[in-house]
């Protein structure tokens, strides 16, 4: 071999090594994955494949072949996702050709969450078990508020009132205990100190998301039995997009709601209106309605924009309710018309509530995560007395002052988090810090004289996340809370009068399929200025406030186990959670058993009686089976049974137990483009708390019933037309039956024994939604 040939052999090389891709040489061998879906084994388009387990992790995306070509210096971990299916990761081999077949994901396991994390995350990696309702859900449950979408769910029960609105119970802990939160903004609580979730419209929510649990140190001393999370809806398409829809249901509700919304490539916008319209039901033949009339206006908008690696979010929701409450007439002389007449006293009560935020969130850096929620909540009542004369109609305003009120909550909340650690690939430690101040005003005629200044809670909190093994991951926290009223070290932290609540979770993965999550938390919440001092009485109601009232200092052990496999041919997950609550001096709003412990001037007719009181050494545990089937056919099977233990007073040791079961089902046939909906639950008897005329806490026991709904779903015109219909509480259940010690003494309708509305009966409804895009 010739010199000159080798001088040619070497340039040749060099400019080869110049010229070719640099995959080639030292950047690794060819590597390929093809991605097909499981069901059909068609290619994948968009798949994503990522290395895992680097700094920067480098990433891929398939082709219209469902292929993707990358290099790899050594055997690597990939992860390969795609929205709507089950990631997978896999171990690859430098210059191998693999096809990787992903599951289509019917049970939701990789949808993201954001309730109770620091950071976003999806259900299957977060320390909390998360249930989650979609708007497919809330469309095919004609859900028109908050109320209509719990209604059959296990483990909650939502109680009525013909004034105060619904409240709820989770894990047998009323309202005060359960945060409500919409875009992570905590609401003020209504009349009654408990939320009114009839006031929380559906239009606009993309899903809600519940964790039953302590969420004390995330979201404050109140989320102690657990945290509903609102989400409203992001216009994400370059479009506007103009949305209507009509309701209509026979016992007398009609809504009508219009939204726009437009996206560009950094900024959003959408807008809309809502008018609610409900006349009122009753079951019996009298004046008083069980169920109030009420006219609701909403309006909401939604500004969100980018800023730089940012979003910021600017929200506003706004609500006007006019509500009247009808009272019996009664004889008496009219001094209008100077004769003997029926006199009705009515009251007409005017309600505002207003939501704001200004929530800045996203990553910093790599490794940074910042969110910064501020936003306030506001809630206002007007109440104005009116006679009517029955027989002549002709009605006059109340000349006394104190049958006229207007009062006004106020809480403004200031909550700020950084996360430090790899927040995008969910690895390694994770660091968080933050603060939040909730700061709360009442003013008006209801807020007792007595009332002393604003009650403000401010907290610093941190949460470690560390992952002991690819299987199993802490995350231990504490808050530190200051009480402006009261003095927080009765928290007593390792009984050394520190005001620190601490909380552990804990989650252990034994494979893919088999997950275990364990919390404890514990909670300490002072009175509100609602509890203290408000003052609601009028023809209906008498519902004071305990200046007397101490601080509830609580804790929470929640597990469950949740193993998923394939069973009769469908995907399923069957859970099994267990809870455990103990409250000492738990702030509830209580039946007054007795009508003669009254105050002269109030009618021992007046419906509703309640005061504030602290119940000794609460307690409730219990234990949830759940399952959740889906198969490809687009059948899907979710029942449940649960056990609800109930403590009663502090005369009484005994437990109430409830028994509960649901079974929510759909079917969609493809032929028709029709999908099937079925809501079903049994509610056991539960017990309620009721004062004695001897001052002692007694127990009230409400009676078992059942509810189911059905309805249809079904789009035309290519999607733009969606119909939903169906009929609500087939079983016609409206009243439940109340008894237990001093129920005797419950106002009585006509002729009947003591009982506790439930719902207007069974009812036909439809909602029409058109989109215009």
């Amino acid at each position: 071999m010739n010199k000159t040939f080798i001088i040619k052999l070497l340039y040749s090389l060099l400019l080869f090594a110049h010229l070719a891709p640099p995959d080639l040489f030292g950047q690794g061998t060819p590597t390929s994955i093809k991605v097909i879906a499981a069901s059909d084994q068609l290619p994948i388009i968009g798949a994503t494949i990522q290395l895992t387990g680097q700094e920067s992790p480098k990433g891929w995306v398939t082709d219209a072949a469902g292929t993707a070509v990358f290099p790899l210096l050594e055997n690597s971990e990939v992860n390969i996702n795609y929205l709507g299916f089950i990631e997978v990761n896999r171990i690859v081999k430098p210059g191998s050709k693999i096809t990787i077949s992903l599951e289509e994901d019917l049970l939701g396991l990789n949808e993201v969450v954001v309730t109770g994390a620091f950071a976003p995350t999806t259900m299957k990696n977060s320390l909390y078990q998360v249930k989650k309702f979609d708007a497919a859900l809330i469309e095919a449950r004609g859900a028109v508020n908050l109320s209509d979408v719990l209604q059959t769910q296990l483990n909650l029960k939502t109680i009525q009132d013909d004034v105060l609105g619904t409240r709820i119970v989770m894990q047998g802990i009323s309202g005060p205990n359960v945060k409500i939160l919409i875009d992570g903004i905590p609401l003020v609580n209504g009349s009654g100190g408990e939320f009114d979730l009839s006031q929380i419209n559906m239009n606009n929510v993309e899903r809600v998301e519940i964790v039953e649990g302590p969420l004390s140190v995330q979201y404050g001393t109140n989320a102690l039995a657990g945290t509903i999370n609102v989400i409203t809806k992001d216009p994400t398409e370059e479009t506007l997009n103009i949305n209507s829809s009509v309701y209509y249901e026979s016992v007398g509700q009609y809504n009508a709601d219009l939204s726009l919304a437009r996206g560009w490539k950094n900024t959003s916008i959408s807008m809309g209106g809502s008018r609610n319209q409900f006349n009122g039901f009753s079951s019996t033949e009298e004046r008083k309605e069980n169920w109030i009339p009420r006219t609701q206006y909403l309006a909401n908008v939604k500004l969100k924009t980018k800023v730089k690696r940012l979003n910021l979010t600017t929200a506003v929701d706004k609500l006007w309710q006019n509500s009247t409450s009808h009272g019996n007439a009664t004889r008496a002389f009219n001094n209008r018309t100077n004769k003997i007449s029926d006199i009705a006293n009515d009251n007409y009560n005017n309600t505002e509530r207003l939501n704001a935020s200004l929530v800045l969130e996203g990553k910093l850096s790599d490794k940074g995560y910042l969110n910064l929620v501020n936003g306030v909540s506001l809630f206002e009542q007007s109440s104005r007395k009116y006679l009517q004369d029955i027989i002549d109609d002709i009605k006059w305003l109340s000349s006394d002052p104190e049958d006229h009120d207007t009062t006004r909550f106020d809480t403004w909340t200031f909550r700020g988090t950084y996360v430090y650690g790899d927040t995008e690939n969910k690895q390694g430690i994770y660091l968080t810090t933050g603060y939040e101040a909730s700061l709360n005003y009442a003013t008006g005629g209801r807020i007792s004289a007595n009332a002393k200044g604003n009650v403000n809670e401010y907290g610093l909190f941190s949460a470690l996340e560390i992952p002991l093994s690819p299987k199993f991951k802490i995350q231990p926290s504490f808050r530190y809370t200051y009480s402006n009223s009261y003095d927080t070290r009765e928290i007593d932290f390792l009984n050394a009068g520190l005001p620190l609540l601490p909380s552990l979770n804990v989650m252990y993965k034994s494979g893919e399929n088999l997950d275990f999550r364990f919390s404890y938390g514990q909670g300490y919440r002072t009175p509100s200025v609602r509890e203290l001092y408000y003052e609601f009485i009028d023809a209906n109601h008498y519902i004071v406030g305990n200046k007397a009232l101490k601080p509830e200092v609580g804790s929470n052990l929640n597990a469950s186990g949740t193993l998923r496999k394939d069973f009769l041919g469908a995907k399923a997950a069957f859970t099994t959670s267990l809870f455990f609550s103990k409250i000492d001096n738990k702030i509830d709003l209580i039946q007054i058993a007795d009508r003669e412990d009254l105050p002269d001037e109030v009618p021992k007719t007046v419906p509703v009686a309640r005061v504030y009181e602290n119940i000794p050494n609460f307690k409730s545990y219990g234990i949830n089976l759940t399952a959740e089937m889906a198969w490809s056919n687009g059948f899907r099977l979710n029942p449940g049974l649960g056990l609800l233990a109930r403590s009663g007073s502090e005369a009484d040791d005994r437990f109430y137990n409830s028994i509960e079961a649901n079974v929510n089902a759909s079917h969609y046939l493809k032929n028709w483009d029709t999908k099937i909906n079925l809501f079903y639950k049994y509610n056991g008897a539960i017990s309620e708390f009721s004062r004695n005329q001897d001052g002692s806490i007694g127990v009230l026991t409400l009676d078992t019933y059942h509810t189911m709904d059905l309805s249809l779903s079904k789009p035309f015109l290519n999607g733009r037309l969606f119909t939903t219909m169906g009929a609500k509480n087939l079983f016609d259940v409206t009243d439940i039956g109340l008894s237990g010690e001093g129920s005797k003494g419950l106002v009585l309708q006509t002729g009947r024994e003591a009982f506790y509305p439930i719902s207007w009966g069974r009812t036909i409804f439809i909602k029409i939604n058109y989109l215009i895009n």
